[in-house]
């Protein structure tokens, strides 16, 4: 009987060493509990590794860890870290990643990205580098690839454009490229204590992928959250406690046919807050 790892393996090679969408994309706190949407208002630090949506203060910083366990298989864990930080007009985020184990298939990312602030606008760029190990002595393979995004600021609307993957990168010479992939996200943040979010991801030969998100603010800065997303048709949810400075993240996400997958991730922050969250364009 051929083993389970085995399995495993050929699914994780059959997925990354092949184009799709987010190859390079960084797991967020909430993404798994908001369909993929994203929080521009809010954004935590692996939000800003992917996306230039500003939303912190001079002089602030923001480091932040998590786990993610895909369809309760230890085999497809992954693990994340990262720290944004502001000076004056330009943020500033690096992310580290690792998918899978170390006997037979592990994949790590390195990402960084840099974004300046033009009044209520943020422009930027992003550069990630990925290493895939394959075991048995099967190789490494590495690539790496340039990204674009902006994202515009009101105080209740929030926009935010950008594209990955834009030189096509392959991990080996006779290996289909990447594609590149590009999305829309977008925030409407409510007059009472909650926000509605939404994205659009697109790629070359695929039919756009939707996600809708909301978040609802509780008590003591907590909050809770939830969302669905097609291609494939998943249903997620989660919950932010806040912690001081801190804050401890849970978001869960139902595949109908594979089960459930889970983050747990924890993060904090520091430094020099100017502006009420959410209203900041210093």
């Amino acid at each position: 009987m051929i083993s389970h790892r085995i399995v495993i393996a050929v699914f994780a090679v059959s997925v990354w060493l092949t184009p799709a969408v987010g190859a390079f994309d960084y797991i967020t706190s909430r993404g798994a509990g908001m369909g993929g949407a994203v929080l521009l208002s809010e954004p935590s630090a692996s939000t800003l590794v992917n996306l230039p949506s500003g939303g912190i203060s001079d002089g602030e910083w923001q480091v932040e860890m998590g786990y993610n366990r895909k369809y309760e298989l230890a085999d497809l864990d992954y693990v994340f870290l990262a720290g944004a930080y502001r000076w004056r007009a330009v943020t500033t985020a690096v992310g580290l990643s690792q998918f899978g184990g170390t006997e037979l298939y592990a994949e790590r990312t390195l990402k960084w990205s840099l974004a300046a602030q033009f009044d209520s606008l943020y422009v930027g760029a992003s550069l990630s580098g990925m290493m895939v190990d394959i075991g048995n002595n099967y190789g490494q393979f590495r690539a790496a690839t340039l990204g674009l995004g902006a994202s515009y600021r009101t105080r209740r609307l929030f926009l935010a454009l950008d594209a990955d993957n834009l030189t096509s990168p392959k991990l080996y010479e006779q290996a289909l490229a990447i594609e590149p992939v590009a999305s829309f996200s977008w925030e409407l943040r409510g007059e009472s204590s909650f926000s509605i979010t939404g994205r659009t991801i697109f790629q070359n030969k695929e039919k756009p992928r939707w996600a809708f998100g909301q978040k609802i603010r509780l008590s003591g800065g907590s909050s809770f959250f939830w969302g669905v997303s097609t291609k494939p048709m998943e249903y997620g949810g989660g919950i932010e406690l806040r912690v001081k400075a801190g804050s401890i993240f849970y978001a869960a996400t139902v595949h109908p046919v594979l089960g459930l997958s889970h983050t747990v991730s924890v993060s904090y922050r520091s430094g020099t807050v100017t502006k009420k969250r959410g209203n900041d364009f210093d």
